[in-house]
């Protein structure tokens, strides 16, 4: 589909299969995109696109359950969730076992961040330790090379009172 991201508003009707008429706002211009797949520029008639839609509509597998998000669900979205809705399966309270395994993955996902941040600040130190050696050698290198060009310490003059 062309610029996608420039419209809000899709819609498809059960006429006119595989075309999708978009707008860029409520007030917007209808523009229609035929999506149905074309082979040598010749499009797919609205008759097979039915057929296709009717005898061999492939049945989509269930996700795999996420635990952590179903926790999440119960615990953090349900309360806000209209009472009609709140029967639906996707807010129904995890089960001991869903929720120790979500706890887990928590824990896990939580002890990687923490090792993957001492690992960086570890890294962060070893370089301005690396960074400070290497500066301490050169100041050394400079006072070797001549001493007429240290820097002689600068006297302050004391204001009286």
């Amino acid at each position: 589909m062309k610029s996608v991201q420039s419209y809000q508003i899709f819609g498809m009707a059960t006429d006119n299969p595989g075309v999708v008429s978009c707008r860029a706002g409520p007030d917007g211009e209808v523009v229609t995109q035929d999506l149905r797949r074309s082979f040598d520029s010749i499009p797919t008639s609205d008759e097979k696109v039915r057929d296709l839609f009717e005898s061999h509509p492939d049945p989509l597998q269930l996700p795999l359950s996420n635990f952590e998000k179903k926790q999440q669900m119960f615990n953090k979205v349900r309360m806000y969730v209209p009472d009609e809705f709140r029967s639906d399966p996707i807010y129904d309270a995890p089960n001991d076992e869903e929720e120790q395994k979500a706890n887990e993955a928590k824990k896990a996902r939580r002890k990687a961040s923490a090792k993957k941040k001492k690992v960086a600040t570890t890294a962060a130190e070893a370089k301005e330790t690396t960074s400070a050696a290497g500066g301490e050698a050169g100041e050394q290198e400079s006072e070797a090379a001549g001493a007429k060009h240290a820097k002689q310490p600068r006297k302050r003059a004391r204001k009286e009172k």
